[in-house]
């Protein structure tokens, strides 16, 4: 959550000076790379739909709306719309794998809906044609991973998280390859940008993409969603310590809310599950 919390925080201070799509491109084809002296460990996988699917949701349609709706909305910001990602994932449980649905998830998830309400007027966004549309691609950018989180479960019990992890992110990069040739060979990045992309690759896309399948395959995916409630609080932190952003009152409060919301959504459905269990 560490690592991916800072996500935001590097991809603000990106493509604030880059090409969104190239910087997309890169990043993956270099996380891409890092997954090479693995590969005598990692066996051939059918290409399911299943498996094609989540590559392309969980890497194309997670990282274009959440990169390009970043350069509209603060980092701090971003993260704090990111963390709804495990409403998303226990909602999307419900709707298709039929998990029950329990009053806290419901209730929780209009806290949180109030909550983003909350930042996005208070912090100037239902004024600011710019900025909603940066606030609806980073929310776009949370539901698909929410719908990678779900439909790789199976995947992952099945091949093992570091196979998954890897033919998923092959997957979700070739495309974005393709259409970012351009994009890429006409970046002109500063050396520090250069240092950022490459703690990026290794961080949050190979360590934490490892580290996530890996939970979500021992915990369950809604257990392990618990923890994205750090998400917000080391964006919020990492963009005011590295990005010099600046945290109104209505921040926090929205940020409370949606945290809040989370809380109730997650704690509720475990302590069920404990009884249950």
């Amino acid at each position: 959550m560490v690592l991916w919390g800072l996500a935001p925080v590097a991809t603000r201070y990106l493509v604030l000076s880059a090409d969104p799509l190239g910087v997309i491109a890169i990043r993956l084809a270099f996380a891409s790379v890092c997954f090479a002296p693995l590969l005598p460990w990692i066996r051939p996988i059918p290409l399911s739909r299943r498996m094609i699917a989540c590559g392309l949701v969980g890497i194309v349609g997670y990282n274009i709306p959440m990169t390009y709706g970043i350069q509209h909305v603060q980092a701090g910001l971003a993260g704090v719309l990111l963390a709804t990602e495990p409403l998303w994932i226990a909602l999307l449980g419900v709707v298709f794998l039929r998990e029950r649905l329990t009053r806290p998830l419901l209730l929780g998830f209009v806290v949180a809906f109030l909550g983003v309400v909350t930042l996005s007027v208070g912090g100037g966004v239902a004024f600011d044609s710019s900025m909603l549309l940066g606030a609806s691609l980073v929310l776009l950018g949370a539901f698909m991973w929410g719908v990678y989180s779900v439909a790789v479960g199976p995947l992952v019990h099945r091949y093992g998280a570091l196979r998954v992890s890897a033919v998923t992110l092959w997957i979700g990069t070739f495309p974005l390859l393709l259409f970012s040739v351009r994009a890429v060979f006409t970046q002109h990045l500063s050396t520090t940008a250069w240092i950022v992309l490459f703690l990026y690759g290794l961080g949050p896309h190979l360590i934490g993409m490892l580290l996530w399948n890996h939970g979500v395959a021992v915990v369950g995916s809604t257990r392990a969603g618990l923890l994205l409630n750090l998400y917000p609080v080391v964006s919020v932190v990492g963009g005011v310590a590295l990005l010099g952003e600046h945290v109104t009152a209505w921040t926090l409060t929205g940020s409370a809310i949606v945290l809040l919301g989370l809380v109730i959504s997650q704690l509720g459905d475990v302590m069920a599950r404990t009884r249950d269990g």
